[in-house]
């Protein structure tokens, strides 16, 4: 492969035209396979069985380009020492173990902590294995400087984990990142003597995932899954510390780089974290309060919500391109975190600290005393799972044992729902009303979800959907999740 900047577009049109002409027929493939979106959840905003994999698709396209253009007999290989400690190699090597780790939670389902250490081990082993390094973090930490390796590796899982949880929008994440790459790009072009290695990598990237988004755009016909969200969480970051600004700047410029280029997922995880743990839920427990769905809850279509926050996307990456460019600086730094805190002040997340309605409606409580009956709910809830599950087997040879499962169920659940502010609720199967607990005289109005075989379940609410609390739908959907007997790592 000639390495000139004019290979760079090539490998991407390449990876644009492999990504964008393989893709249906890979939808048609998921199809084939009996793969549905069968998630209970109120945190949805599709409609329909779209597919999840397009993060497949881009992860064997970019990859096969990249490798084409890295190892073989050409410039662009002949200056890249393959696995020998070689950032380059790590970033794909890396990529490729979370992205086949999101690839098994797409098609079977695994637990968090599984995730979470195959991407600690991924890190690990580009970190301190193949060598990826982030050079000005260590001249940044000074005598510290040996606790650079772990600090890496942390940033690289928490940037696989913020991108995955931005992927809520068509289009949100594969534009955030296509945005990232673009960075990188004309980071690896403007120096004195262009990184064409970094540039080729990037550049099949960038074209994958605009091949990817000429699918994904609303309404989406396909989704990237935690293939895609893993594997292009970990290579954005990864390039991101190969990058270097054109003249010497001071070490907290450079480390401001990929920071900023991740501001946005960034944020929305530490907002995550942080309300989550402040509401007593668990860490890994799903919700319906990100920054996209806080969009949508202000009456912004899909479209325009992701619009938006390209757009504020955008304004990051072009600080950090500033950066890499020497123009910025201090103010950089400075306005990316008074653009953050504005965005978190205008869409009310200081609230989480005021007093709220008792999920009945009645009294105002505070964040302490929520986050206790939160706890305790999620814990009766638990507790009631792991009772239905050990009698399990004796209900295996009941005639509906489905059915027995849930009038068994129902005398326990129904003060728990009450608590939820859903003072009586229905499970329904072909029309047929097979479980009533409860009292619905006092619902203001009705919500029902599916469950699987048909069946149905109908939920009194005492407030109006749209005054449900993050907290109330988190333990609706635990509750939904009991009903159909789901484990947590189950699609």
């Amino acid at each position: 492969m000639s390495a000139t900047p004019w290979a760079l577009v090539v490998g991407a049109i390449v990876a644009f035209v492999l990504v964008a002409l393989v893709m249906p027929w890979a939808i048609r493939g998921w199809r084939a396979l009996g793969r549905a979106d069968r998630e209970i959840s109120l945190r949805k905003v599709h409609q329909g069985e779209i597919a999840r994999v397009g993060g497949f698709v881009m992860m064997a396209a970019i990859s096969a380009v990249a490798f084409r253009g890295l190892v073989g007999t050409g410039e662009l290989s002949a200056r890249h020492e393959w696995l020998s400690y070689n950032p380059l190699s790590a970033a794909l090597v890396g990529a490729l173990l979370c992205g086949l780790v999101g690839l098994y939670d797409d098609l079977v389902g695994a637990r968090a902590r599984v995730k979470l250490a195959v991407q600690l081990s991924a890190a690990a082993l580009a970190v301190f294995g193949i060598g990826l390094r982030w050079p000005a973090l260590a001249e940044l930490l000074g005598p510290l400087a040996g606790a650079e390796p772990l600090i890496t590796v942390g940033f690289l899982v928490a940037a696989v984990n913020a991108i995955n949880l931005s992927d809520g929008l068509d289009g949100l994440a594969g534009g955030n990142v296509a945005l990232g790459l673009a960075v990188v790009l004309v980071a690896a072009l403007v120096q004195g003597q262009p990184d064409l290695a970094l540039g080729w990598v990037t550049a099949s990237a960038l074209g994958g995932v605009l091949g990817f988004l000429a699918h994904n755009r609303h309404p989406a016909r396909v989704f990237m899954g935690d293939a895609g969200s893993y594997f292009l969480g970990f290579l954005l970051p990864a390039l991101l510390l190969q990058v270097t600004p054109v003249r010497e700047r001071l070490a907290i410029i450079d480390v401001s780089i990929p920071l900023l280029v991740l501001a946005l997922p960034l944020l929305d995880m530490g907002l995550t974290i942080a309300r989550r743990a402040a509401r007593g839920q668990p860490i890994a427990a799903p919700d319906c309060d990100h920054i996209h769905h806080r969009l949508l809850a202000r009456g912004f279509t899909h479209a325009r919500a992701v619009l938006v926050l390209w757009l504020v996307s955008a304004l990051f990456c072009g600080l950090a391109l500033l950066n890499v460019l020497g123009v910025g600086g201090w103010w950089t730094l400075t306005g990316a975190a008074a653009g953050m805190l504005l965005v978190a002040l205008l869409l009310g997340y200081h609230e989480l600290l005021r007093r709220l309605p008792a999920f009945s409606g009645e009294q105002l409580i505070g964040l302490r005393d929520r986050r206790r009956e939160v706890v305790g709910l999620i814990a009766e809830i638990d507790r009631l799972a792991e009772e239905t599950r050990r009698k399990g087997q004796a209900r295996d040879g009941a005639g509906d044992p489905q059915r027995a499962r849930w009038l068994e169920m129902a005398p326990e659940l129904a003060p728990i729902l009450a608590r939820i502010g859903v003072p009586g609720f229905e499970l329904r199967r072909g029309g047929e009303v097979l479980v009533k607990a409860g009292d619905e005289a006092r619902a203001w109005g009705f919500l029902s979800l599916p469950l699987p075989q048909g069946a149905e379940l109908r939920l009194a609410l005492a407030v109006r959907l749209a005054e449900l609390q993050a907290e109330q739908m988190m333990l609706l959907e635990r509750v939904a999740a009991l009903l159909a007997d789901r484990s947590a790592a189950d699609r």
